[in-house]
């Protein structure tokens, strides 16, 4: 069953350019980890970009404190909106988001690429209170995180994997989990956080400064300071 369900996934590839994209990949990590030095060294040139976009995303800024406690956070691709997530350690979850050790994303779809990450520190917003008074933190997290998984369907929420190498999709609006039975009685919260995600999502440089409990951090623009940093250092 496993090898009849990879071969339809590989017949299902529309025409040659998937194969020909992943023998380039393919060719390009081969000349990448050619050797031993060649290896050492892209195992270091990813970590240190893993780190420095992590500390972008949690950490302190000019202007404002680390991302700590309870935060919900999305990755976008150039197509859109790839993954929602939240959490209650949100420092240590960002930061080791684009490394990938405890998060499954950044397996799949490398940091290197992602377009933008938006994070929500929500626990700060002035409609924060009540909620978590009443449910309590963790379930408003989870609340949260249905509720804009439910509103805008990131692809990597879309569906779980399966024990014969499959997808299995996940109908949200069916869903009874505790975040799902929790998301109507967050309404006022989940209002707030949405709005301040949107701005989040469009912001540019040049806009107006985003309210201090959200932040869009985009990692090609990291990879390319870290890029010209390493020039001027040579």
């Amino acid at each position: 069953m496993w090898c009849a369900g990879i071969a339809a996934l590989w017949c299902d590839m529309s025409g040659n350019s998937f194969h020909e994209d992943f023998d380039r990949w393919m060719t390009g990590l081969d000349s990448l980890t050619s050797t031993r030095e060649a290896s050492d060294e892209w195992r270091r040139y990813r970590y240190a970009f893993a780190h420095r976009l992590g500390t972008e995303l949690a950490g302190a800024t000019e202007t404002n404190p680390p991302v700590v406690g309870s935060a919900v956070y999305g990755i976008w691709l150039r197509w859109g909106l790839l993954y929602v997530g939240q959490t209650t350690d949100a420092f240590r979850r960002l930061r080791d988001l684009p490394v990938g050790e405890s998060h499954h994303v950044a397996n799949t779809f490398p940091p290197e690429i992602w377009d933008r990450v938006v994070v929500v520190n929500w626990r700060l917003a002035p409609e924060a209170d009540p909620a978590v008074t009443s449910l309590g933190e963790a379930t408003v997290g989870l609340a949260l995180e249905h509720a804009l998984q439910l509103r805008v369907q990131p692809l990597a929420n879309s569906a779980r994997r399966t024990t014969d190498g499959g997808w299995r999709p996940i109908d949200r609006a069916r869903s009874r989990s505790r975040g799902a039975v929790a998301a109507p009685k967050i309404r006022d919260l989940a209002t707030a956080v949405r709005q301040v995600w949107d701005m989040a999502a469009h912001h540019e440089a040049g806009d107006p400064p985003l309210p201090a409990w959200a932040r869009c951090v985009r990692p090609r623009e990291v990879l390319a300071r870290m890029r010209a940093e390493n020039g001027r250092s040579g």
